[in-house]
């Protein structure tokens, strides 16, 4: 289940998060793969689901619902991903969470890609030293919502494509 942040008072973003969990839970089953939810404990290290595959392979994977590029947009956008470096709290945030894969939720697949290669990737993209407040679109940038501790960027999906191993999952 996902966690639902008190700031989220919408619900908004718990819903996205649950209905891209399910989504790939039932993906998932699709390849044949043996698939279970996280402990509650495991969720707040960032890990959703385990996997075995039919070859015998297990990984954990933390997913990420498809996302507005900024609240006030009215759709999701496929170009773009958001990727937290600490959490609301000031705390390590998903890039280093204890997930062995990401699994990013877009309009017809999931982008699985090894959470600590996109670590890598994304210290090499982002100026964490230059921090946006209000930037409308921090691309490569730190960025902090305002009265949070959270420590956010967004990188381009093509930088994944382009720079790291990656598969995808087939809704």
């Amino acid at each position: 289940m996902a966690y639902l942040n008190k700031r989220d008072t919408t619900g908004e973003a718990f819903v996205l998060g649950e209905n891209a969990e399910s989504s790939f839970f039932e993906t998932a089953k699709k390849y044949e793969y043996e698939i279970w939810r996280s402990s509650e404990a495991e969720e707040i290290r960032h890990i959703d689901f385990h996997i075995k595959t039919t070859n015998g392979l297990k990984f954990s994977v933390d997913v990420k619902s498809m996302k507005k590029t900024k609240r006030s947009d009215s759709t999701v956008n496929n170009d773009f991903l958001w990727v937290e470096f600490k959490n609301v709290l000031g705390f390590k945030g998903w890039l280093y969470g204890d997930a062995d894969f990401i699994a990013f939720e877009r309009e017809n697949d999931f982008l699985i890609v090894n959470r600590k290669s996109l670590a890598r990737l994304c210290e090499k993209l982002v100026d964490l030293t230059r921090l946006n407040e209000d930037a409308k679109i921090p691309l490569y940038t730190a960025y902090q919502r305002k009265g949070r501790k959270d420590l956010l960027s967004l990188i381009k999906v093509t930088d994944i494509l382009f720079n790291i191993k990656y598969s995808l999952l087939k809704k």
